[in-house]
């Protein structure tokens, strides 16, 4: 026979008033954490704000930033003819090759590619060469070498296989021409064959 609150055989069972009460303890405690959490302070647009020293809530946006809509959409941005998505992939390096853009390039290629592509591009690099398989392209496959800057440039930013895409890696667009211009200054000069 259940335990029962007091001596008369009518009143409610010890394990249901145990059960009553942590739920009444529930809705009171979540009652209680309602109102900071739901009337949290925040300000409309315009609005003024003591916090900051310009006494402005809205902030100012941070360099750089491109608003929804308003992409740049030409033949650096996106390496093919006209700046359209499904165009023909432009053949060369729309950047004059400078020496200093070379030298960006070289830069850039050495943080991000020669870990998988190698230091001479030869898909040797120091992450993936023997263990990886199918192995990095070589520069100087006839394919990439073939290749319109274009396509390349398509490469780097969206991947291919399994490379991945370094389009969130290296925002700056100029910097990605900049590699392929680097890319194309060691295709003149073949590493000698191992």
């Amino acid at each position: 026979m259940l335990r029962t609150i007091g001596r008369r055989a009518g009143r409610m069972p010890l394990s249901r008033a145990v059960k009553l009460g942590w739920i009444a303890f529930c809705l009171l405690f979540t009652a209680a954490c309602h109102l900071e959490m739901y009337d949290q302070p925040s300000y409309r647009p315009l609005q003024s704000n003591e916090f900051f020293a310009d006494g402005a809530a809205q902030r100012p946006l941070v360099d750089n930033t491109v608003a929804r809509g308003n992409v740049r959409l030409d033949e650096i941005s996106t390496g093919r003819v006209g700046g359209a998505e499904d165009g023909a992939y432009v053949t060369s390096n729309p950047l004059t090759v400078t020496p200093d853009l070379l030298s960006r390039g070289e830069d850039r290629f050495r943080i991000y590619c020669a870990v998988c592509h190698g230091t001479v591009g030869n898909g040797r690099g120091s992450a993936v060469y023997p263990q990886f398989n199918p192995r990095p392209a070589s520069f100087y496959d006839p394919v990439v070498v073939d290749a319109p800057d274009g396509y390349l440039f398509d490469v780097i930013s969206n991947g291919k296989g399994i490379m991945y895409p370094y389009r969130s890696r290296i925002q700056n667009v100029e910097d990605r021409w900049a590699i392929i211009a680097y890319m194309r200054e060691l295709q003149k000069n073949p590493p000698a064959e191992e």
